[in-house]
């Protein structure tokens, strides 16, 4: 579309849509990263926000661009205060999100680290960008700078946005246990999916050294007989099995950072949910078809 916009083609309001929308559902997913959920003030402030732009729209409103030092779009006194709440709302819930990300001091689970330091490098940058754009604006207000293009920002907006997603920690990429939505959905009964993955695999319930059929069953609202056909039915597996695996594949992270290059296998072993060194072993031998001993050999 930018390329069109560039050429001549220009498509009217299709900058203004797609930016408050991308916005939203952009600051909807770090929620969901980072939260687990969407707090409902956000909810109702981003409710507002779109019936503001829906207002504004409907009175031509268009984002200010500045193309070769020179306003393209004369704003009224409205247009000029959603612009500034939309930058608020967006500066102002990347702060929380971040301070909701480094608010926890104690974090142990190798994946929630990782996923900190994605997000929280990427919020460094939007976080720079952003001031860097109010600064720019500012000082071309105020006549000190004379050349300056919005679509430079936009580019490394999207730049940073791209590489965000390029670069995100390839455990999020672990689609064994993801299932179409449709099949989701058509579980009426029993154990619903989504609450199982979100217990034991957000939250991470496989690494506590005290899980239990009975204790994931009870959390689920469930009996164990209940767990034990879902568990046949939609993950193939049993739970120790299940639990086990997961176990493993969370230990070869362990295995692999330098952050934990200092412990023992064993101190490993605990963090990853294993109380049992002979279990661990076992699990690990069987899945990956190593020690683990020769497992950190293979790739030093």
């Amino acid at each position: 579309m930018d390329y069109l916009y560039f050429t001549g083609y220009s498509i009217p309001y299709y900058k203004e849509i797609t930016r408050v929308f991308t916005a939203v559902l952009t600051i909807n997913l770090f929620f969901l990263i980072v939260l687990k959920k969407i707090p409902r003030l956000i909810l109702i402030l981003e409710s507002i926000f779109i019936f503001f732009f829906v207002i504004v729209f409907i009175n031509n409103f268009q984002f200010p661009l500045l193309k070769d030092g020179v306003f393209q779009y004369e704003l009224l006194i409205y247009h000029k205060i959603f612009y500034a709440f939309c930058f608020l709302f967006i500066l102002g819930s990347l702060t929380y999100i971040t301070i909701k990300l480094f608010e926890k001091k104690d974090i142990q689970n190798i994946y929630e680290l990782k996923i900190r330091k994605w997000v929280g490098i990427f919020f460094l940058v939007i976080f720079i960008l952003l001031i860097y754009h109010a600064i720019f604006i500012f000082f071309f207000l105020k006549g000190k700078i004379t050349t300056y293009d919005t679509y430079f920002n936009i580019f490394i907006f999207r730049l940073c946005f791209l590489l965000f997603i390029l670069l995100r920690p390839k455990f999020l990429d672990d689609d064994k246990y993801s299932r179409p939505f449709n099949e989701i959905l058509a579980k009426k009964i029993g154990i619903n999916f989504q609450n199982f993955e979100f217990l034991f695999y957000s939250n991470h319930y496989y690494l506590r050294q005290d899980a239990t059929m009975e204790d994931l069953a009870l959390k689920l609202n469930a009996s164990k007989t209940e767990l034990n056909d879902f568990l046949k039915n939609e993950i193939e597996e049993n739970f120790t099995e299940l639990l086990n695996k997961n176990r493993v594949e969370y230990l070869k992270e362990l295995l692999k950072a330098k952050k934990y290059e200092s412990f023992t296998i064993e101190a490993l072993s605990e963090m990853a949910g294993f109380n049992n060194r002979r279990t661990m072993y076992n699990a690990f031998n069987k899945h990956i078809g190593m020690t683990p001993t020769e497992f950190i050999k293979s790739f030093n």
